[in-house]
């Protein structure tokens, strides 16, 4: 038993003395090595960390760039969605022409992605984030090896936030409120008409709607919605007519 004791004193000790570790402040590439210690250990949260006291000793090291990198997927990595986005984001603004640019900008979307809900009555903010920077990520770089991936994401993330407006469409065209569901339908026509089943439902949903507000139409009633405000009785039956064979 005594030298079951011993060594886990021992052991205790080692470990302390591990985490005791200082950084050499005239060993910047030694100091990086130790610091990264714990995300090739895939510690991600004692590299945080670790990598963080690095940047505050070596503000100035060429490491400093690959520890703000590290941090970002740290967080990516234990699915701390929000603070990889914010970390992933610092280091673009800051390194603008990096070669890991490409993947901090797919990250930056992946993580809004992550943070996304699959369920389409739910608000499709973080989806349309997503969307926004994948395609920011194509312009820029349209040769990027994440290219493809990219597409696929947002070919998913375009079908959901339709999808979600649908859902939206059918609830005010159930409870009558046709102003809302025509510029739901509307919405779905003008942004996302590559979905052919979804986009007759549309024309056809957005066609009723529109004559059901016609009909409530009246001078008093001009600034009850923005159709009411910006066109005529006969100029949202003519839209109405537009929208269908």
């Amino acid at each position: 038993m005594s030298n079951y004791f011993s060594i886990l004193l021992i052991l205790s000790l080692h470990f302390v003395s591990c985490a005791e570790k200082q950084f050499n402040p005239d060993d910047p590439q030694g100091s990086f090595a130790m610091a990264r210690e714990p995300y090739d250990d895939e510690n991600y949260e004692i590299a945080v960390k670790k990598l963080g006291e690095y940047k505050s000793r070596f503000p100035y090291s060429r490491f400093a760039t690959e520890a703000e990198l590290l941090i970002a997927h740290s967080y990516f990595e234990m699915g701390k969605y929000a603070e990889a986005s914010v970390a992933y984001e610092h280091f673009v603004k800051l390194h603008p022409k990096h070669p890991e640019l490409e993947l901090a900008l797919f990250r930056i979307g992946m993580s809004y992605w992550k943070d996304a809900p699959e369920e389409i009555d739910r608000e499709q903010e973080f989806t349309k984030l997503a969307l926004e920077k994948w395609e920011r990520l194509l312009k820029e770089h349209p040769q990027t090896s994440y290219a493809a991936e990219a597409r696929g994401f947002m070919t998913e993330g375009r079908r959901r936030i339709a999808e979600s407006e649908r859902f939206a469409a059918r609830f005010y065209c159930k409870q009558g409120i046709w102003h809302s569901c025509a510029y739901r339908y509307l919405k779905i026509l003008e942004h996302y008409p590559e979905n052919l089943e979804l986009k007759e439902e549309a024309q056809k949903k957005a066609s009723h709607a529109l004559r059901k507000l016609a009909n409530e139409w009246d001078e008093n009633t001009k600034d009850k919605n923005l159709f009411f405000k910006d066109m005529t009785k006969d100029q949202i039956l003519q839209k109405a007519n537009s929208l269908t064979p």
